[in-house]
């Protein structure tokens, strides 16, 4: 019975002092023989003033899982931007940062001057009193260099600015195809004119856009190089109606009603389609449908038709060219 006593005694400690450490926590270096303190299983604290006691409380560190992009980031010369979900990832080319000071235009310095200088090459015609005038920006950039957004970049003379307009990258039959930022690759032009687009909307230019001057008026006119007609394809139509086919000039849609046969009905489906559309669906795939020229009509003429100096700044507000005359 003693021994019986004694057993019971110690499950009594035992319980009270599980239930103690429960209550109360494990001492500061008690050690369960797993390798893991006390001190190490308490939890992370935080930085800040506890209401009405004046404590400190420390916070845990957190690991940042940003990407710091920065002009020198990317050794092989360009550095990509992160654009919101409507746009495209494409990496900027940044230029040369280092630039001797005879190449920093009158009025400006180093700390005036973007990333992009010398990428740009600027230049314009003023027009005259009732002709439109016309700016050119074209882009020089490594081949790997990417692409240059320059919507939103600034033109300014000495009375009067604008900035880069959107534009309809692929223009769709529709019409109905809106208008986003401009990306220039190495080798592209943008011209801006003082005058108005036929069509309501700046375009990049492809080999079927010419179409589009039968029925608009565009000033300067659009170029006029559709592909040509493929003989291949008519030589199985009546002979008037091949010699109609190849009399019409490029970009040239046919009249309402065309000199050939009625009866001639490959000939007339043939003819439905020598049109924008029909040009569109036929070659939109081609590797060459695109040229390396955009076009954007303003409306704007601030350009002084003698002398002027005409500055262009990215969205940063830094001089990315110059072009004086």
């Amino acid at each position: 019975m003693q021994h019986i006593g004694f057993i019971f005694f110690v499950i009594v400690i035992i319980v009270i002092a599980a239930y103690a450490m429960i209550q109360g926590g494990l001492p500061q270096n008690f050690n369960l023989g797993l390798g893991v303190t006390s001190t190490q299983r308490n939890a992370p604290s935080y930085t800040g003033t506890q209401s009405g006691t004046g404590s400190t409380i420390q916070a845990p560190q957190q690991v940042s899982t940003k990407t710091n992009y920065s002009p020198s980031a990317s050794p092989s010369g360009y550095t990509p931007q992160r654009t919101d979900a409507s746009y495209p990832v494409v990496p900027n080319y940044y230029g040369r940062l280092n630039i001797n000071p005879s190449d920093i235009p009158s009025g400006f310095s180093i700390r005036d001057i973007s990333p992009y200088f010398g990428l740009i090459r600027l230049s314009a015609s003023p027009g005259s009193p009732g002709y439109y005038s016309r700016i050119t920006l074209n882009v020089n950039l490594p081949t790997s260099g990417g692409s240059l957004n320059v919507t939103g970049w600034l033109l300014r003379g000495n009375r009067g600015s604008q900035y880069v307009p959107q534009a309809v990258d692929l223009y769709d039959p529709s019409g109905l195809t809106p208008q986003t930022d401009i990306y220039l690759k190495n080798g592209d032009t943008l011209d801006i004119y003082s005058t108005y687009s036929g069509i309501g909307v700046n375009l990049h230019l492809n080999k079927c856009i010419g179409y589009l001057s039968n029925a608009n008026v565009f000033i300067p006119p659009l170029p006029l190089n559709c592909p040509v007609v493929n003989r291949s394809e008519i030589i199985n139509f009546t002979g008037q109606c091949q010699n109609y086919i190849l009399s019409l000039n490029s970009c040239q849609m046919p009249a309402p009603n065309p000199p050939v046969p009625f009866n001639d009905y490959a000939c007339q489906a043939y003819l439905n389609k020598i049109n924008y559309g029909g040009c569109f669906s036929k070659h939109r795939n081609d590797y060459d449908f695109f040229n390396n020229r955009w076009t954007a009509w303003t409306g704007s003429q601030f350009l002084d038709y003698q002398h002027d100096r005409l500055l262009l700044f990215d969205r940063q507000s830094l001089l990315v060219a110059e072009y004086n005359y």
